[in-house]
C-alpha cells in the first residue's frame, strides 16, 4: 500500500484488490466506464466490464 492511497478514491487504490471490490459495488457508469479504459489490470477491468453490463441490464429492463 502507498502513502497516497489514503487520499485517492477507492478506484485508484494501488491495490488491484481493492479496485476490484469498489468495481463491485459502484453504481457510477461513467466511472465504470474510465476504469474499463485506464485500468492496467486484466482483472480489474474485466470486473468493470461485467458490472457495467449488470448495470445496463438491470436499467433497460
Amino acid at each position: 500500500m502507498r502513502f497516497s492511497d489514503f487520499f485517492v478514491p477507492k478506484y485508484l487504490h494501488s491495490n488491484p484488490k481493492v479496485r476490484i471490490k469498489f468495481v463491485n459495488s459502484a453504481s457510477d457508469l461513467k466511472i465504470l466506464e474510465s476504469i474499463i479504459e485506464n485500468d492496467q489490470d486484466n482483472e480489474v477491468v474485466r470486473a468493470a466490464r461485467e458490472r457495467l453490463q449488470a448495470l445496463t441490464v438491470s436499467t433497460a429492463t
